[in-house]
């Protein structure tokens, strides 16, 4: 097959959709697919990764200037792929990609649906508005408009895709999409990318963290509703009992949002326990899991989250919120604990639970790799978007 995906994500990997589009068009080529990507970047250009042809559109401005030039620059590029090569399918991404990104071809539509403008908004709304970074303001303020052109996808889609069982109640509850026209495809994970390894010791040494000291992992973007607050609330409880610990947090955000966030490490007199590692390129990170003891994620909104993907794969345990479609892969008891989302002292609790009891923490990673294994590799979640793509091309 012949296939296109349209994302304003993808190589180097800034996000959830960058790296859905990222590692699912590599599995699509490894089985023999033709896979074409546009995508966005500072400059245009033309460059084939491991034998994808990425066409990169040049993307400037605000987050909502560079979202529209970045949308009629993606459709004249896809009309032009389609009359040199006859795609069959056009794999778009949402909520990033608006309606007129996908121009009228005879191409079967499919549109992966990562999170919605409207499920974002609603859980935005209920932040501090001085905490919010100037996109999160921008979509608040264009909420309507981008949901227009959201919604306008949706219904021109042959197929979406929902990475989660809770996606697919968004997509009924909020936008009225029929039920079957939706198809729930959880993302996956590289297993033999993201996998434990034994030189502890010298992974450490890449991140400049000590030898000897427990390490609790924070992987995402520095935005509030990752719930990095309640985390850092926590940590002078857990301080109390176990002094031997170091909590990393390894991402990027708005210059502003790290400030306040090393900020209050300071108020909490934390700062010594706390290490901001900022941005960790993806090839990196593999590394980072496996130099880690336990992973959180203190998520006020999710839908799929890669990051626990990843650290399960490591076969860490994973503490993280009973919120959006977490609860459909991370099983409380077993390969981690579910908490409600903002309370620091369920937080601590559970991290002094994996703390102090080490053979326990042990056996909660290798049942999240077990299901990892069984249910979320690449090649078995490509297999099923495969099969989708069939089904609808058998249709026409």
């Amino acid at each position: 097959m012949n296939v296109c995906f349209v994302t304003p994500e993808y190589f180097p990997i800034s996000g959830g959709t960058g790296a859905y589009v990222y590692y699912l068009s590599h599995s699509l080529q490894k089985m023999g697919h033709n896979v074409h990507v546009v995508a966005r970047d500072k400059q245009d250009s033309e460059r084939t990764i491991n034998g994808i042809q990425v066409h990169y559109i040049k993307g400037v401005g605000n987050a909502l200037t560079r979202y529209w030039r970045f949308a009629r620059s993606a459709s004249k590029k896809i009309k032009e792929l389609n009359k040199q090569s006859g795609l069959d399918i056009i794999h778009a991404n949402l909520p990033l990609v608006p309606s007129f990104a996908i121009p009228n071809v005879s191409s079967k539509v499919v549109c992966a649906v990562h999170s919605t403008w409207k499920g974002e908004a609603i859980v935005t709304k209920q932040d501090n508005p001085k905490e919010l970074n100037p996109n999160e303001k921008s979509m608040l303020r264009f909420n309507f408009v981008l949901r227009k052109y959201e919604k306008s996808l949706m219904k021109r889609s042959d197929a979406l895709i929902a990475v989660s069982k809770y996606t697919v109640n968004e997509l009924t509850d909020l936008y009225g999409i029929n039920k079957n026209k939706i198809h729930v495809i959880y993302n996956g994970v590289d297993t033999q990318k993201f996998k434990p390894r034994q030189n502890r010791a010298e992974l450490r040494k890449e991140f400049g963290l000590e030898e000897d000291k427990k390490i609790v992992l924070f992987v995402g973007r520095l935005y509030h509703r990752k719930g990095l607050e309640t985390l850092l609330q926590s940590i002078p409880s857990v301080l109390k009992e176990e002094s031997n610990v170091k909590f990393v947090i390894s991402g990027k955000g708005f210059k502003q949002k790290e400030e306040n966030l090393k900020n209050l490490a300071k108020e909490l007199n934390i700062e010594d326990y706390v290490t901001f590692l900022g941005y960790v390129p993806d090839e990196k990170l593999p590394n980072l899991y496996s130099a880690s003891d336990i992973f959180v994620l203190p998520a006020i909104y999710e839908n799929f989250p890669f990051a626990i993907l990843e650290a399960q794969s490591s076969a860490l345990p994973v503490i993280s919120t009973k919120v959006g479609g977490i609860p459909e892969f991370l099983v409380d008891n077993e390969n981690g604990f579910l908490i409600d989302h903002g309370d620091p002292k369920q937080i601590t609790q559970k991290v002094l639970a994996l703390l102090q009891n080490p053979k326990r923490a042990q056996e909660m990673g290798e049942y999240g790799r077990k299901l990892i294994e069984e249910k979320f590799d690449w090649n078995l979640i490509t297999k099923q978007v495969i099969d989708l793509y069939h089904k609808l091309l058998e249709e026409t």
